[in-house]
């Protein structure tokens, strides 16, 4: 009976795949057995790895039954043939997915650390990992919680965003696992071929820094979360991502060409030479409108009350690119304090972008903020307003709007 279920049940897009589970040590364990039930039935082999705290969940047994395979459970376990098991099952794998995922292994994973089965297996992957995080809402909200999801994502790992309702201990918040059938549309999209796939695209993000002596320069508050969201999200969907960043305060994705920077000159040589050879231009840095004249030898001391400073226009990089176009499609930025949308289509209009987002600097959002709110434009056209979403977000309705653009679709290779 199991095996006709199993015949009757197999859909493409997961059939044959070798998915290796990791469960950690939370109640949400239990729904773990049910992804499990779910993956065999799309025709999926299942291999499960369990930390220790796991098992007082869910026996070895139930996953052993339900997979069809022997549960790992601990590095030193003798085999009757000499094997690491850690590395066979990480070059098994075409996907790993680590649920639930405890506060404990996003922290092992996000700093590298290879104390027992689970943490040794992650760290030893080469296949995508997904991981679907399930805690307290205390622990999700806790900074350096927050701190090892960001990095896990700059390192290409994707996070499936934990739900929000009532939570083991009694609680009411974001902290519940996704739903197995969620985790399962996740790994089936990780295998179809993403909407921008074949697209080249150029993404600048960060910050210049314009030097005025030794000691000191000027510069502004962009972190780089934003234009790293764009290239990260983008380099998930199929796309082959150049990122050119300046000075920035979160950690660099993992995509397929990376150049760092520091003055705005820099920044235009860099994007220049990578423009030749893009589809798509997403200039999302903060580059510095001015630099000083004259760079000081040595440090400026103190003298009197006041200090004049006398700084140039740099060149505009985005302006540049109008005159460079050779069919590529061109997203600009634009953060204003004032008539927002009118600068916004100004911008668009005479730096030749084929859209322009629109944001401004607030509590929530703009520079050095995990959230954002943009208006989008196609040429002189409003597209839409956001919700305030969280950049990942924001680069996730960004990219949708290139991906519908038939413009785009004719890049493919």
């Amino acid at each position: 009976m199991r095996n006709r279920e199993r015949r009757n049940n197999h859909e493409g897009g997961l059939s044959g795949k070798k998915i290796l589970l990791v469960v950690t040590g939370g109640i949400s364990a239990y729904k773990s057995a049910v992804l499990v039930r779910l993956l065999t039935c799309r025709g999926s082999e299942v291999r499960v790895v369990m930390s220790a705290a796991a098992t007082e969940f869910v026996t070895p047994l139930t996953f052993e039954v339900l997979s069809g395979n022997p549960v790992s459970l601990n590095i030193f376990t003798r085999r009757e043939r000499p094997v690491i098991e850690h590395v066979e099952l990480s070059k098994w794998a075409d996907r790993v997915v680590v649920a639930p995922a405890t506060a404990d292994i996003i922290a092992k994973t996000a700093l590298g650390v290879a104390d027992e089965i689970a943490s040794t297996v992650l760290c030893s992957s080469r296949a995508p990992v997904i991981f679907a995080p399930a805690m307290n809402e205390i622990m999700w909200a806790n900074k350096a919680v927050q701190r090892n999801i960001e990095t896990l994502k700059a390192d290409g790992r994707i996070v499936l965003e934990p739900g929000s309702g009532a939570l083991a201990c009694g609680e009411i918040g974001p902290g519940r696992m996704a739903e197995p059938e969620d985790i399962v549309k996740a790994l089936e999209a990780s295998f179809a071929p993403g909407d921008l796939a074949g697209i080249r695209l150029l993404v600048t993000a960060g910050r210049t820094e314009e030097e005025i002596d030794p000691v000191r320069y000027i510069t502004n508050r962009s972190s780089g979360r934003m234009g790293f969201a764009i290239a990260a999200a983008a380099r998930s969907r199929g796309a082959h991502v150049t990122l050119i960043h300046g000075a920035v305060d979160v950690p660099v994705p993992r995509v397929d060409a990376v150049q760092g920077v520091t003055t705005a000159a820099e920044m235009k040589s860099a994007v220049t030479k990578a423009f030749k050879r893009c589809d798509v231009c997403i200039m999302a840095a903060a580059v510095s409108d001015f630099a000083p004249v004259k760079r000081e030898a040595q440090k400026i001391k103190r003298k009197g009350e006041t200090l004049s400073l006398e700084l140039r226009a740099t060149e505009d990089i985005l302006a540049s690119l109008k005159n460079r176009k050779k069919g590529q499609i061109i997203v600009g930025f634009a953060l204003e304090t004032a008539n927002g949308e009118a600068n916004a289509l100004k911008k668009a209009r005479e730096k030749g972008c084929d859209y322009m987002a629109l944001n401004a600097p607030g509590e929530k959002t703009g520079f050095s903020v995990p959230t954002n709110r943009i208006t989008l434009f196609r040429g002189q056209t409003k597209l839409f307003t956001s919700a305030l979403l969280s950049k990942e977000d924001t680069a996730t309705v960004i990219l949708d709007a290139l991906a519908a653009d038939r413009r785009v679709k004719r890049f493919k290779r």
